[in-house]
């Protein structure tokens, strides 16, 4: 459980709880978010959706940033190769992918 879950649960349990104290801070909390307790831990789950969206999302963003690094850098050295070496082009396009998808999977690493 997260932090998010954790909270979630124990609003729930102070808010079905006998204990008057209990009772009268979750009162507190309901009247500082003007809001039910409900209301408050659905919003607290909603939030934790989000940030695992997000998290997707950045996952995703980090193996485009890794393919774009590897064709910019294949390009580079195949045009590079053109020049020097034309009947080594795609040795010099397949070691400028490797280089550069390797070269940013180190920079994600750290």
């Amino acid at each position: 459980m997260d932090g998010n879950e954790v909270l979630a649960s124990a609003l729930v349990k102070m808010a079905t709880s006998p204990v008057k104290a209990d009772r009268d801070a979750i009162a507190r909390l309901e009247r500082e978010c003007k809001t039910d307790i409900t209301k408050i831990a659905t919003a607290l789950e909603d939030s934790q959706i989000v940030v695992q969206a997000m998290n997707a999302t950045e996952s995703l963003g980090i193996g485009l940033k890794i393919l774009a690094a590897g064709l910019f850098w294949s390009s580079v050295i195949g045009l590079a190769t053109m020049f020097v070496r034309p009947n080594y082009l795609w040795y010099g396009v397949s070691l400028g992918f490797i280089s550069g998808a390797a070269g940013r999977m180190e920079i994600f690493k750290s």
